[in-house]
């Protein structure tokens, strides 16, 4: 079971960081922890868990935002292999982000690291452009990058998933209550940073007032998500047809 399951997600890994179409990566959010969470449900058969699990670690990162290539967290990595890893070793949510997190910090690190190395075929593109040479173009431009994303992201992420799993397992069973609270406490506060980090890029003084009621509506009447969501999917839709009909909102 994990070695087929590391496997799987180690390939899609690789797929997403190196042929998959940025709107499907970005647009469909086929890379997002929320996607994998649910992948990993229907996996292990626990579907719940999964979306519980996918849409956690999915608040951390719904603030990323890859400008001009800098990239600050590797999304794919910290959802398809934190989540799956997580999930693996039945540790709770808020666990399982710290994990995440930590594997996202490490993706991103490599990325740099990535893109040096396929700086070689670009002058090896070079040196095939001035001799005409098709099939060399078409290699050194569509293959041999592949080989390099193989190395730094198949193989890692398909070692950290098979014996990843078993071992965070037997580290959680070994840690005293503790420690463990403190991750918990660690896990709920980074939800909260990446809702921040979105806020500040959506912000407009006009929403303010949604985020109030949001807030009230959960810390004091106790609503749970989906009612919350309807909400303000309803506060959302109105908020649309108005300012389209009275004009542009001004931003604030």
């Amino acid at each position: 079971m994990i070695f087929w399951l590391a496997l799987f997600m180690a390939l899609l890994v690789w797929i997403i960081n190196s042929v998959c179409p940025m709107w499907l990566k970005w647009s469909v959010a086929l890379g997002a922890p929320l996607v994998s969470g649910l992948i990993n449900g229907i996996i292990i058969g626990d579907v719940a868990y999964g979306l519980e699990f996918g849409a956690t670690v999915m608040l951390v990162f719904m603030g990323v935002a890859v400008i001009g290539g800098a990239m600050p967290s590797d999304v794919t990595l910290a959802g398809y292999v934190g989540v799956t890893v997580s999930m693996l070793a039945r540790v709770e949510p808020e666990v399982g982000i710290t994990v995440a997190a930590t594997l996202g910090t490490l993706g991103a690190i490599s990325k740099p690291f990535m893109m040096t190395l396929n700086s070689f075929w670009v002058h090896a593109a070079d040196r095939y452009a001035e001799e005409g040479n098709t099939k060399g173009l078409i290699y050194t431009n569509v293959f041999a990058p592949l080989v390099f994303t193989f190395i730094l992201y198949f193989i890692p992420c398909f070692l950290i998933i098979y014996f990843g799993a078993p071992l965070l397992d037997s580290v959680m069973a070994a840690l005293p209550k503790w420690i463990i609270n403190g991750l918990t406490v660690t896990g709920r506060l980074l939800p909260a940073l990446g809702l921040a980090m979105l806020m500040q890029l959506l912000y407009k003084r006009t929403l303010i007032p949604f985020f109030i009621i949001g807030f009230v509506l959960s810390a004091y009447l106790g609503l749970g998500i989906m009612p919350i969501s309807i909400i303000g999917a309803a506060l959302a839709l109105m908020h649309y047809m108005y300012s389209k009909k009275e004009g542009a909102v001004t931003n604030g």
